[in-house]
């Protein structure tokens, strides 16, 4: 019982704060999709330990599980985004010298498609914790229905951010293919995640 890592706790959120700007939005938005998976796995397991919900513990354990790769693949996005935006500064800094050519450019191009990668495989990740909140929305225990509506709140918001940075990135990239291909599939993980989002919510109110 009780919060164990709240040191960790602290010094991320201190290097959240510091007047760096990396790690910044895109590592917090995986970092709630991260909690939103670990917030759902507890869930599965409280569940399945309760003798009421025996039947469900089979789909419970799978659950369980794909949320820790979720949350595992999540917890190394959070790294991965900031980097991608160190990578893009760097470009930046490279592309103002003196001696920048055709060859910065192209790796400012390069970084920026990066960065705008990273934050939607962020989003995808969120959209699939978000699928999973369905399910545990209907078969979890009431008892912890909170904490399943905390989930949702916080997988939705790390969707949204990472979406965001996805488009910020994509309006510096000169490859039109390359934006209209990110722009296409943002726009279908969008339209299942606000469809997500609102069937586990809706099933959450029932409770």
């Amino acid at each position: 019982m009780g919060l164990d890592s709240l040191g960790q706790l602290r010094e991320f959120c201190l290097e959240l704060s510091s007047d760096k700007p990396s790690p910044g939005g895109g590592t917090a938005s995986a970092a709630a999709g991260a909690m939103a998976s670990s917030l759902l796995i507890m869930v599965c397991g409280i569940t399945s330990r309760s003798k009421k919900h025996a039947p469900s513990k089979p789909e419970l354990d799978r659950l369980s599980e794909a949320l820790q790769k979720e949350r595992d693949a999540l917890l190394e996005l959070s790294l991965e985004d900031a980097l991608a935006y160190d990578r893009v500064v760097d470009a930046i800094k490279e592309l103002r010298t003196s001696q920048a050519g055709e060859g910065s450019a192209e790796g400012l191009q390069r970084a920026l498609k990066h960065a705008a990668e990273v934050p939607l495989e962020t989003s995808s990740a969120c959209m699939r914790v978000l699928e999973s909140a369905v399910r545990v929305a209907e078969i979890g225990t009431r008892n912890a229905s909170s904490d399943v509506s905390v989930a949702v709140f916080l997988a939705k918001a790390g969707f949204e951010g990472a979406s965001k940075n996805v488009k910020i990135n994509l309006g510096s990239i000169n490859d039109a293919a390359f934006v209209s291909g990110m722009e296409s599939k943002l726009a279908e993980i969008s339209a299942r995640a606000e469809r997500l989002s609102k069937d586990a919510t809706s099933r959450l109110d029932l409770l």
